[in-house]
């Protein structure tokens, strides 16, 4: 009897733990889609009251937007000038900043520290923050002036990047509610996570997303493609391999532009050598693919150390140029021994072009053979392509 008893007692609580639990996931799932709702709801409608407390004056922001209805009119490039044009103040641009801050704080945005929000802006866009904290924010690479046309500002409150967009690019106006265009907002957001965190998930989502616009004829809407290439031809980030490569297939048929860039001068007139560029051309050659790495590449060294062809425009003096042959012999190096097998089956010109070089431009080698190749190339690698170069009865590379 006591055993019936005890099986129905275990019967009736595991009757009630299933009915509890199936309870609870109920008001779980309701839950979640309430959180989900609202969360939505609050990511994208701001209430007249919430734009206030977000430091947003209504009439302001309603007078702006009426103002930048006649931003373009006027231009030289109208028909009809009747209408002045207006164009956009630094208060416009202060009403963007509490939206995107907004945004950025609605969506998990990992504000970095101080610190390496100042690295990361001088390590991207190449220029040194002021912080001034009286102002709050900093055009990149202004002489302090705002422009409503420079692209981008740095937020120092809560460090993150943002550039100029007119007002009904980021919002409409719907009854008593601001509705955000999410797509811009995500545009913004992506490029902190790419510049701070350099996030490839935030490398993609610019790469394909595509920032909505009024269709007015004023040109296409800044896009994320548009922000990639800024960052890499505008402001020389040549640091991330994910950019370079992208930019390296974009550009493809525009050789000069990329090869153009390896080789530069800092304001001290020393050489800077991008040896990531060239990492990104050696890896897009292949033994049976090398047509870019000698028709472009080579060719533009050789070209430049010779000044022919314009090639020289940086005025690189002798020095500069012994060290720009060390870097390339060290590339071209790597090269033929990665790909040997097309050598001796004559898929690649049997002479390496460092050894053209050794030929034509004798001046260059000796000066980097008198300063031991400058610590860039060791004897040893140029012994190995003068050797290979001279082993061989053929005239070389065609440099035409």
């Amino acid at each position: 009897m006591r055993r019936v008893l005890d099986l129905a007692l275990l019967l009736v609580l595991t009757t009630m733990l299933v009915h509890c639990t199936e309870k609870t996931k109920r008001m779980n799932i309701v839950s979640m889609q309430t959180h989900k709702a609202s969360h939505v709801h609050y990511d994208s409608i701001i209430s007249m009251e919430r734009l206030k407390e977000m430091g947003i004056d209504k009439g302001t922001l309603l007078k702006h937007i009426a103002l930048q209805e006649n931003a373009w009119n006027g231009g030289d490039f109208r028909d009809d000038q009747s209408t002045p044009q207006y164009m956009p103040t630094e208060t416009d641009f202060q009403l963007t900043i509490p939206l995107v801050e907004y945004y950025l704080t609605t969506h998990s945005y990992k504000q970095p520290s101080s610190k390496l929000f100042q690295e990361r802006v001088k390590y991207v866009f190449g220029t040194r923050l002021k912080m001034d904290k009286t102002k709050g924010y900093e055009g990149i690479g202004s002489d302090g002036d705002f422009s409503f046309a420079l692209p981008y500002y740095a937020i120092y409150k809560d460090r993150f990047i943002t550039y100029n967009w007119l007002l009904r690019d980021l919002l409409s106006i719907e009854g008593d509610k601001i509705k955000l265009k999410s797509q811009v907002f995500q545009q913004i957001k992506a490029l902190n996570d790419f510049i701070f965190y350099d996030d490839m998930k935030a490398f993609k989502l610019l790469e394909n997303l595509q920032a909505q616009g009024d269709d007015d004829g004023l040109g296409t809407p800044y896009n994320g493609v548009d922000i990639l290439d800024d960052l890499f031809s505008t402001y020389r980030y040549y640091q991330s391999p994910k950019l370079n490569q992208w930019y390296f297939l974009r550009h493809e048929d525009e050789p000069f532009d990329f090869v153009n860039r390896i080789f530069d001068k800092a304001p001290n007139n020393n050489i800077i050598a991008h040896t990531l560029l060239i990492e990104t051309i050696e890896n897009n050659t292949t033994g049976k693919k090398h047509d870019y790495y000698d028709d472009h590449f080579a060719n533009y060294i050789y070209d430049l150390i010779r000044d022919e062809n314009e090639m020289n425009s940086k005025h690189f003096t002798l020095q500069q140029k012994a060290q720009i042959f060390c870097y390339f012999a060290n590339s071209e190096h790597k090269m033929r021994e990665k790909y040997r097998q097309y050598i001796t089956s004559n898929l690649w010109d049997p002479m390496p072009w460092t050894c053209l070089i050794m030929l034509r431009c004798k001046e260059v080698y000796q000066y980097a053979r008198t300063h031991k190749y400058f610590g860039i190339s060791s004897p040893k690698i140029m012994e190995e392509m003068e050797q290979e170069g001279l082993s061989d009865e053929a005239d070389g590379p065609d440099p035409e």
